[in-house]
């Protein structure tokens, strides 16, 4: 397909470009547990393998970074040294807008090692100018973790050719399609990118892969978190030479090692700990590069002890990567419960007297909270 696509480039354009953004290298993969942790940021590093490898595939002109390259809290050497080597075998020029994450300041890794010379990284919040082929790369840093604002509010792109924007920002009309907990960075709209004299804009921070006929996300090129589906790769950009009348293309080309799915598992039939463990074992995929997150749903038999955090230890044998999602309803005579004289009585009576306690988030405390009164573990919410 690749090699279809690269005779077709050929043709029609003289530049083209590989853009990715938000690698995440070194990310902390919280709550999987160390072993799988690890293999999760190894498939990082060998996603941002295939996507220097991209770049050499179709020879491209430049590879450009949309910030949030690396974890600036989690650096180590190591990631340097693994970038340096990665840098140095794509050859080509690499632009680097540092974002959020990986913020310019003295102490980065950005300011702090030396890197091959076709490496050029922005360092002001101010858009600095780079020529690549026929085009003009305009990028610009962040140089916090909060607060950076509009990097495109008082910006007008110089007399010359055609010019692209490389940053890391939220444009503000996608931004409640991100997911909950998306923060505001660096806010614009796609309207600001034309106003401000930018042909096309090079984007990070979006995780959701988006490609309009102003602007690119690349997304994520591997999965950092469940519910990130869809393709997770890099956006091979095909730019025509020094024209302004035709736009910018882009499209989003896989590369990531993991791939993230959801599964349910009922266990109301469950009548003992190891059928819950069977149940889930017979759900999860047999490929080990599916992360799962597993939601266990129906009722729990009066009786049986759910223990998440051991059930977790078993199911990430052999460091595979697996969550787990306690949504059951338990099987219980709340009515005999609720009249108990003890602290069990009346933590059910304050419970059932929630109008929401048919929901799934009160269902899950009475769960936890009549296992904690019981001495069993809570289950986790």
């Amino acid at each position: 397909m690749l090699c279809r696509k690269r005779v077709k480039w050929c043709i029609l354009a003289r530049m083209r470009l590989i853009h990715c953004a938000d690698v995440h290298l070194d990310a902390a993969f919280v709550g999987l547990g160390l072993p799988a942790a690890r293999r999760r940021r190894a498939a990082i590093r060998e996603a941002f393998h295939k996507l220097v490898g991209l770049t050499l595939d179709i020879g491209a002109d430049a590879l450009t970074i949309g910030g949030d390259l690396y974890e600036d809290l989690r650096s180590q050497r190591e990631t340097t040294s693994f970038l340096q080597e990665e840098f140095e075998r794509a050859s080509c020029p690499v632009l680097i807008a540092p974002g959020n994450h990986d913020y310019w300041h003295s102490g980065s890794l950005y300011a702090r090692e030396r890197w091959p010379a076709n490496v050029h990284i922005f360092n002001t919040q101010e858009f600095t100018e780079v020529q690549v082929g026929g085009w003009r790369v305009f990028g610009a840093a962040h140089l916090k973790p909060k607060g950076t604002g509009n990097l495109l509010s008082s910006f007008k792109v110089p007399k010359g050719g055609p010019a692209i924007a490389l940053f890391h920002g939220s444009e503000r009309g996608q931004l409640a399609f991100q997911g909950e907990g998306k923060e505001d960075h660096a806010p614009f709209t796609e309207s600001e990118l034309a106003k401000s004299g930018f042909q096309f804009g090079l984007l990070g921070h979006f995780h959701t892969p988006r490609v309009t006929e102003r602007l690119t996300y690349p997304g994520n090129p591997e999965p950092l978190t469940f519910g990130e589906q869809g393709i997770r790769g890099a956006a091979v950009v095909e730019l025509a030479d020094g024209d302004r009348d035709q736009r910018p293309r882009a499209e989003i080309v896989p590369v990531a090692t993991y791939s993230v799915s959801d599964f349910e598992v009922d266990i109301t039939d469950c009548l003992h700990s190891e059928a819950i463990l069977d149940s889930v074992e017979r759900a999860l995929p047999l490929d080990p590069l599916v992360a799962a997150r597993v939601r266990l749903t129906g009722e729990l038999a009066s009786g049986v002890r759910l223990n998440p955090t051991e059930l977790l230890t078993r199911l990430r044998k052999e460091d595979r990567s697996v969550d787990l999602v306690v949504a059951c309803r338990p099987q219980l005579d709340l009515d005999s419960l609720r009249q108990a004289p003890d602290a069990r009585g009346q933590f059910v009576r304050s419970l059932m007297a929630r109008p929401d306690f048919d929901s799934e988030v009160v269902q899950a405390a009475l769960v936890a909270g009549l296992n904690a009164l019981l001495g069993e573990e809570p289950a986790l919410l």
